[in-house]
């Protein structure tokens, strides 16, 4: 994620809303330690930490309810090698009222995919994701005349399914083999309606056309454009659904709740409250910029610097995030309706049976 994830992921935090009554539910049917051993709890894809704060702290007063003090809860946060771990923890340890400040609660970190195996076999208690299994674990390939997946077509689209499959299937696998048995698994899925779509196509075309605009302002080249790409792919609720219904997985996990939930425009609606058409742009810049931007400027070349060298790749990346951010601003002030979204979200709860 970019810098000032923590300040710019209202949307994703709105989204938690939908999962936290099937974790108050996980909770209360997930299985005990034995006396003196903790509680177990992962929490998948933690980026910032920021909106990993409610349902860790739901989690340690679910388990509080049940046993009272004596049980010890173990958090583990996990995230790619490349997140910023040091934001994570001033978050997680830093926050008036984190669930880590009560007694006999412990916070770690692994730094590594959860598409890769994370945990001894049967170790964990409960494991939580929330609007992260939609990021891919690689991107296929980059989509002709886009950034984002849902507009690719043909053997470019198959393959981002193909690649979601894989993952998904691999996440399920690797979460059936670390569950204990009784163990409950909640995951919040980045989604797509039945016909394919995320509810942020027009969002991601405003995006794109800034960058066009911004090769022919001649800061970005036409090969770099084209192979800035989003690495996502949002399933639809029956592709969530798949292999919990026949296959491997199918045999170790239960579903036990599902749906799709389309989620509010937060910023448009504040926007008709305020009418402060600027702020408005601020924010879904700020928006797009913390969670997409990193992945869209990995595919900048580095430049060579006026002596011949190579110049620094930051100064450049810099000046292009800065440009775009304006562009973007100026774009959706001109027009705040054109970017309405509406993200799609599958809440599932799994028990490890």
């Amino acid at each position: 994620m970019g810098r000032g994830y923590a300040r710019h992921s209202r949307v994703q935090h709105r989204a938690d809303d939908y999962g936290m009554p099937l974790l108050r539910r996980a909770v209360d049917a997930a299985p005990l330690p034995a006396d003196g051993e903790p509680f177990r709890v992962a929490d998948l894809g933690a980026a910032a930490g920021t909106n990993s704060l409610d349902p860790m702290r739901l989690v340690v007063e679910g388990i509080r309810g049940r046993t009272g003090e004596a049980t010890p809860v173990t958090v583990v946060h996990t995230d790619i090698p490349a997140n910023d771990f040091n934001t994570m923890f001033a978050t997680v340890m830093g926050s008036p009222g984190s669930y880590a400040r009560e007694p006999q609660v412990f916070a770690f970190a692994e730094a590594r995919s959860f598409y890769e195996p994370l945990f001894p076999p049967a170790e964990l208690h409960l494991a939580w994701s929330a609007i992260a299994v939609h990021w891919l674990s690689r991107v296929p390939g980059p989509v002709p005349g886009h950034i984002f997946s849902t507009r690719a077509t043909g053997e470019v689209r198959r393959a981002f399914e193909e690649q979601a499959r894989t993952d998904w299937e691999s996440f399920l696998t690797h979460r059936a083999r670390e569950l204990c048995p009784g163990g409950q698994l909640v995951v919040l899925g980045g989604a797509a309606a039945d016909d394919g779509s995320s509810g942020a196509e027009a969002l991601m075309d405003t995006a794109d056309a800034v960058l066009a605009d911004l090769v022919r302002q001649g800061l970005i080249t036409p090969d770099e454009h084209a192979n800035m790409t989003i690495p996502t792919w949002n399933w639809s609720r029956e592709e969530f659904l798949a292999p919990l219904r026949a296959g491997p997985v199918a045999d170790v996990l239960r579903l036990e709740e599902h749906d799709l939930v389309v989620l509010p425009d937060i910023h448009l609606e504040e926007l008709r409250r305020t009418g402060d058409v600027q702020g408005f742009a601020e924010r879904v810049t700020g928006f797009f910029r913390a969670a997409f931007q990193p992945s869209l400027l990995s595919a900048l070349d580095t430049p060579p610097g006026r002596d011949g060298a190579a110049a620094g790749p930051g100064d450049r990346a810099d000046e292009v995030a800065e440009a775009f951010a304006a562009a973007m601003r100026a774009r959706i002030a001109a027009d705040p309706e054109a970017v309405e979204t509406h993200w799609h979200v599958v809440p599932l709860r799994i028990t490890r049976v």
